[in-house]
């Protein structure tokens, strides 16, 4: 227990006597005066404040961010004359690695005496009631001491003294330890600061120093923040015109408060990324023995040198809901609560209880919305900050999706951006008639963009969808190059039933897909057009139904090479009216001459068969005359063979001369025909 209260006080010592040596220079705090946030999660931020003859400026922010700023940072003296000295931070290298590079090496010491022997030859002062004594120290050891017949261990030190003696100092007796050293307790202290800053390696701290006396700094840099989100309400009244308000929620996840600053919100997504400066890097570098008794010096090497389809214009949209019908109300009690009355009327209170919101303006190829007042958030607070409140065209529809699956359609908000602002992306919150009606998602709308806002499913209206196709028949025929087009076009027929159950009437915006190679045909003009969608307009009095016809139809190519095709095609392509006469007409020599070249190789075949016919038989009667021998009737039948050997032999000649004469004639058939292929041009409608 002694031993324990003498490290302590051993140690309370050494930060004590050791401070006038060891003490850092005071430094000033900036303070923020301007946030700027981004949708992609980085944040703008600038100080601005005097700085002290003398002194620094530290700024402090987590760990994680120290890459950004060092990335980004950008400080501006604005004293006459101004300079900067330069930054410092706390290094993120490993602990071991920062630890091994102090000429002090503390990482085993574990207790009083240990420490003492570490730091052993050290000039030192130890406070005893008895008198300082001050020398060098050549160690410590534990000694057992018998007190009371209870054996304790006790440290002494040994100190050399100026004069030559060796002074044996109970550690016990000792109130404080001082080193007489200053860099032996500089690199203590920057022992001791290393493991303390490994506790909270979280934090960074930067360290900027400027000119010569009092002036004014400025610095600013960029770094991770927390992205910004967006929320409206948007209010129906069917006596005034739609209103929107926009609220931002800001989070200050910093190390320090936002006081009075100005705040700027941008929607907008520049890019940014994350690069590991704040980290030493260290090249891997091989280890190469020295041959013994070899100077080896290092060497130096040679460097090595939708265009957007425009949306047709849906006509200028307004909100005008038709009145509720018309039902019997009570007077209302002298006493009705001033509650029920605000509720009554929430749309006109938020009109006129509009709060200060941003300035919006383009900043480039951005939005931004910066907040005319100084605005104060607490580190590790969020706050919510209106952003914009205005009127805007809208008109209240039911919208049917076709690709949904949904058989009922959904409420929604046919919005104009009419405000001059750009509507940053989030969601919303539709208030009708004083009452909460829905809400929903909404992605960044541009400035006269419109845009549908779906919020609650329409109960009171259903929506069925029929599909069927046709082809039409043969259109247009063209003739080229020898290939035969036959053009028509498939044609679908969706039809959109619509019911409205309800007793007022609705406005139901449909939407169809837009499908590649597809086209409105017969079709009412859509309202609107997305990239991907055909939005119409349907009407649909209460209490009925009505129907919604969209064709569409799609061009279609038969192609045939006219090499291949026949007679008796060309006869079927007329009596199903694929062709007309004209056409026929202009097909006929070419099927002729086809005829005449298949009728050609029908007779080259048939004196190929007879040949083969031929050479067969010959094999056989050839085969026969060697099994004769020499008598009289072999003889005999021997001389018929050879006469009918030479009868072969005979129309063998003539069918050469005939199939000879025939594939000649055949040559210039199919050469003629290759020739009225290739010269028939044609292009006719039907």
């Amino acid at each position: 227990m002694r031993m324990l209260t003498s490290l302590l006080a051993t140690a309370s010592f050494v930060a004590v006597f050791s401070t006038p040596l060891l003490a850092a220079e005071e430094a000033v705090l900036l303070p923020v005066r301007s946030v700027v946030l981004y949708k992609n999660g980085m944040g703008y931020f600038e100080h601005l404040g005097k700085v002290p003859d003398g002194q620094a400026v530290e700024i402090s922010l987590p760990a994680a961010q120290l890459d950004d700023v060092l990335k980004s940072l950008t400080v501006l003296d604005l004293g006459r004359g101004g300079s900067i000295g330069g930054v410092t931070y706390e290094s993120t290298a490993p602990l071991e690695r920062r630890l091994a590079e102090l000429p002090i090496d503390l990482g085993s010491v574990n207790g009083l005496t240990a420490f003492l022997n570490k730091i052993r030859g050290a000039e030192v002062e130890l406070r005893a009631p008895s008198g300082a004594v001050a020398g060098r120290l050549m160690g410590a050891e534990v000694r057992s001491r018998t007190v009371e017949r209870t054996s304790i261990e006790v440290v002494e030190a040994m100190v050399l003294t100026g004069a030559g003696e060796v002074r044996i100092v109970p550690m016990e007796s000792v109130s404080a330890l001082r080193l007489l050293d200053a860099a032996l307790a500089r690199d203590l202290a920057r022992y001791l600061d290393l493991v303390s800053g490994s506790r909270r390696s979280d934090v960074r701290r930067l360290r900027i120093r400027a000119g010569v006396g009092e002036r004014q700094l400025h610095l600013s840099y960029t770094s991770e923040a927390p992205i910004w989100k967006s929320t409206y309400r948007i209010v129906l009244d069917s006596k005034q015109k739609p209103l929107l308000q926009g609220w931002a929620i800001v989070d200050n996840t910093t190390p320090l408060d936002w006081n009075d600053v100005t705040v700027a919100l941008v929607a907008g997504a520049p890019v940014s990324f994350v690069q590991r400066l704040s980290q030493p890097v260290y090249a891997r570098r091989p280890v190469v023995p020295l041959p013994a008794g070899v100077q080896v010096t290092p060497q130096v090497h040679e460097g090595m040198i939708d265009d957007a389809e425009k949306k047709q214009e849906a006509g200028r949209l307004s909100y005008a809901a038709p009145p509720p019908p018309a039902t019997a109300m009570a007077p209302a009690a002298p006493e009705e609560s001033s509650a029920q009355m605000l509720r009554a009327n929430v749309g006109g209170m938020m009109r006129a209880t509009a709060p200060e919101t941003a300035v919006g303006q383009a900043l480039a190829e951005q939005f931004e919305y910066r907040f005319p007042e100084r605005i104060t958030i607490r580190k590790n607070e969020s706050a919510l900050l209106p952003i914009l409140q205005t009127e805007l065209e809208a008109q209240k529809v039911s919208v049917y999706s076709a690709a949904s699956g949904e058989r009922r359609a959904r409420l929604a908000v046919w919005l104009k951006n009419t405000s001059g602002l750009t509507l940053d992306g989030g969601a919303f919150t539709v208030i009708d008639e004083n009452a909460f009606a829905g809400e929903g998602l909404a992605e960044t709308i541009q400035p006269g963009e419109s845009r549908l806002l779906s919020y609650a499913l329409d109960l009171a209206v259903a929506v069925s969808s029929q599909l069927g196709s046709e082809q039409s028949s043969v259109q247009q025929i063209d003739i080229n190059r020898g290939v035969l087009r036959m053009h028509s076009k498939l044609i679908e027929r969706r039809s959109y039933v619509v019911r409205n159950n309800d007793a007022r009437a609705r406005t139901l915006v449909v939407e169809h897909p837009i499908r590649t190679g597809w086209s409105l045909v017969e079709t009412r003009a859509p309202a609107e057009k997305s990239p991907t969608l055909y939005r119409f307009k349907v009407d649909v009095a209460p209490k009925s139904t009505t129907e919604l016809v969209v064709r569409e139809e799609s061009p279609q190519a038969t192609t045939y090479a006219l090499s291949d095709v026949t007679p008796e095609q060309v006869s079927l392509w007329l009596r199903e009216r694929q062709i007309n006469v004209e056409v026929e007409r202009a097909l006929g020599a070419i099927m002729a001459k086809k005829s005449e070249v298949s009728d050609l190789a029908t007779r080259i075949a048939a004196f190929e068969r007879e040949q083969a016919e031929i050479f067969k038989d010959q094999e056989r009667v050839r085969g026969n005359l060697q099994r004769l021998g020499s008598s009289p009737d072999e003889a005999s039948l021997r001389q018929r063979y050879i006469r009918q050997l030479e009868a072969e032999e005979t129309r063998l000649a003539t069918i050469r001369a005939e199939r000879d004469k025939l594939e000649a004639s055949r040559v210039v058939a199919q050469r003629q025909l290759g020739e009225l292929i290739g010269k028939l041009s044609l292009e006719r409608k039907l």
